[in-house]
């Protein structure tokens, strides 16, 4: 073949593979932006490109999709406190509809069989009926309180309560729910009333250090099987995990978000952050991993993404010299927030990480960050491309949540 017909020949096959190679989505919001930003990742070419800027209602610090990802919900820092919905169609995200809330929201979770939004922030959490039609939030039917109903008028109902109130709820695939609060130190657990939505308490577990333990429990993910429970302290910088019961939970073990050093670093200068289970595939239905983060309590100094070993059962496995620690690139400012999609080979896993530190925000860029992690003994956590680009940071000013929606 002449070099000619082998350039063309050469460049149809790239041009065909790079039509057909698959561009996974993603929506992020930002800390100190008011919109959403849509962006598309291609994992043949390796980048991450805007796609659209959607006006919206923020800064929106953290984002849900329902199981079709068709449909994005979000928590906002706006006031008066609100919820908003937004619809997905191809690269195309539109406004569907905002309902008001008592207090500013930090999280918020559409569990199966998808017909509720249940949401936390502060001194409140709520539930939200989602129209069959629309998938819109709707009604407002049951609000949860974090402070006695006489305290209710007077608490503080802004994003300064996130520091102290509630500040997650998860569910199980047993039918209970769990919402972390700050202050108190302590997991509320509920049981699900499936036919209302309604959420009624069952319990309060403290902290498994005991009485004024200061551990703030932030985030809490529960294993598929539905047993366990880990939980992430933002204080004392700790992975606990629970056993979960039909009255509680019983503690199991406890991970350090920090690696061991020589001097040992100081847990009061970071802040534990979020965590997520690794995704099922098919040669391992139980998850592999425990991704876990930490952020730097001040620009200098840099957060921590830990990968806890675990076994088959949801346990950590005992040898801790297993487990991996990745030191991000910045303290993360108030993000450092995940999320994984599993990569078509077996094990790996693509990570979205945000960060939200001032240097990101202004002027190195990189609010979202694409992650690999291709399973145990490969090296760990590796960076692929962030968006930003260097010198465009001020397109985002730093990302705080980002999910896969494609």
């Amino acid at each position: 073949m002449e070099p000619a017909q082998e350039f063309l020949a050469s460049t149809s096959q790239m041009l065909n593979s790079t039509s057909t190679s698959p561009v996974h989505h993603i929506l992020s919001g930002s800390f100190r932006s008011l919109s959403l930003f849509l962006l598309a990742f291609s994992p043949l070419q390796r980048t991450l490109e805007l796609v659209q800027t959607v006006d919206a209602f923020g800064p929106h610090q953290y984002l849900a999709t329902n199981a079709r990802k068709d449909r994005v919900y979000t928590t906002s820092w706006a006031l008066p406190p609100v919820l908003s919905s937004w619809s997905i169609e191809g690269e195309r995200i539109q406004h569907l509809n905002n309902v008001p809330i008592t207090a500013t929201s930090s999280y918020i979770t559409i569990p199966p069989p998808y017909t509720h939004a249940y949401s936390a922030g502060g001194p409140t959490g709520e539930v939200h009926t989602i129209s069959p039609t629309t998938g819109a939030l709707d009604e407002k039917v049951q609000q949860i309180l974090f402070v006695p109903e006489g305290e209710l008028e007077k608490a503080d109902k802004t994003r300064v309560a996130l520091r102290y109130g509630s500040h997650g709820v998860e569910f199980s695939s047993s039918g209970y729910s769990f919402i972390p609060v700050l202050g108190t130190d302590s997991i509320e657990m509920y049981s699900l009333d499936s036919s209302t939505g309604h959420l009624k308490h069952i319990t309060s577990v403290p902290s498994p250090r005991g009485p004024g333990a200061h551990d703030g429990p932030r985030h809490v993910k529960i294993h598929p099987n539905g047993r366990v429970l880990y939980c992430v302290t933002e204080h004392t910088n700790l992975v606990d995990a629970y056993t979960i019961t039909p009255t509680g939970l019983e503690h199991i073990a406890s991970r350090s978000l920090l690696p061991a050093c020589t001097p040992p670093l100081d847990p009061h200068i970071f802040r534990g952050d979020t965590l997520l289970l690794s995704p099922s595939t098919s040669s391992h239905p139980a998850p592999l991993a425990l991704f876990a983060t930490t952020r730097g309590a001040e620009t200098i100094t840099r957060g921590w993404l830990s990968t806890f070993r675990l076994d088959e059962e949801g346990m950590f496995v005992s040898d801790t010299e297993g487990d991996e620690y990745w030191e991000t690139p910045t303290s993360g400012g108030k993000a450092n927030a995940l999320d994984v999609l599993p990569k078509e080979e077996e094990d790996g896993v693509w990570i979205l990480l945000t960060d939200d530190d001032d240097a990101t925000a202004n002027e190195t860029g990189g609010g979202v960050r694409l992650l690999e992690w291709d399973g145990w003994g490969t090296g760990g956590v590796k960076i692929v491309v962030g968006w930003p680009q260097p010198g465009e940071g001020k397109l985002m000013q730093g990302g705080s949540h980002a999910v896969w929606i494609g």
